[in-house]
């Protein structure tokens, strides 16, 4: 039997408008750009189907030079939003068996976590980590998806998928609160900045 080929979409597309003008996926923390935590946890992983890090401005971009094993997708139409991203991801993933997608403003995502996801990947399903019931990121969707994923409307987010086949949604329940935290915006880091991780 053949082994699933998941492929890793990393999200790096975003205005940021709610971070003060500034590009919130290079804002530092503990003297790293906020997305190289995202990159640096997807890059350590075994990926067999690729890690796509899909992003609009070249500084972003930049993040994933030195990084072989990262396709660097650029969109050149960031305006369109998510569903733009989504759909670069997965053309450019081809025929992966499942698609798992990164928010790259999420620093406190571990290892262990999205582990717990792969491992509860199923033909056919969404796997969506929760904590309590409330539902975060990273979404695994497995292929049977794909053509719905690259055909989204405007306006229209993976979220839509979900909601069109709640039976296909697992739920993966996460042992913190934390590790689906995102840095949304300026109030958030702030508010997290004594728990952001410190990371060589």
């Amino acid at each position: 039997m053949k082994a699933d080929k998941v492929a890793a979409i990393l999200m790096a597309s975003g205005f940021s408008k709610r971070f003060g003008g500034k590009n919130k996926l290079l804002v530092p923390v503990n003297g790293k750009p906020l997305a190289g935590y995202t990159l640096e946890l997807a890059t350590a992983m075994d990926f067999s189907g690729g890690v796509f890090f899909v992003c609009a401005s070249d500084d972003v971009a930049a993040l994933a030079l030195n990084l072989p094993q990262v396709t660097v997708i650029k969109n050149t139409a960031p305006e369109k939003g998510l569903r733009e991203s989504v759909r670069l991801g997965v053309e450019a993933a081809g025929d992966a068996d499942y698609f798992l997608f990164f928010p790259c403003d999420m620093p406190f995502l571990d290892m262990g976590t999205v582990r717990g996801i792969l491992d509860a990947r199923q033909s056919g399903r969404i796997v969506e980590p929760c904590y309590r019931g409330l539902p975060g990121n990273p979404c695994l969707f497995s292929s049977a998806f794909r053509e719905e994923l690259i055909s989204l409307g405007e306006g229209e987010t993976p979220r839509l998928i979900k909601e069109r086949h709640p039976e296909a949604v697992v739920g993966f329940e996460v042992a913190s609160p934390l590790v689906l935290e995102d840095i949304d915006d300026e109030a958030a880091y702030t508010r997290f900045l004594d728990k952001l991780p410190e990371r060589n």
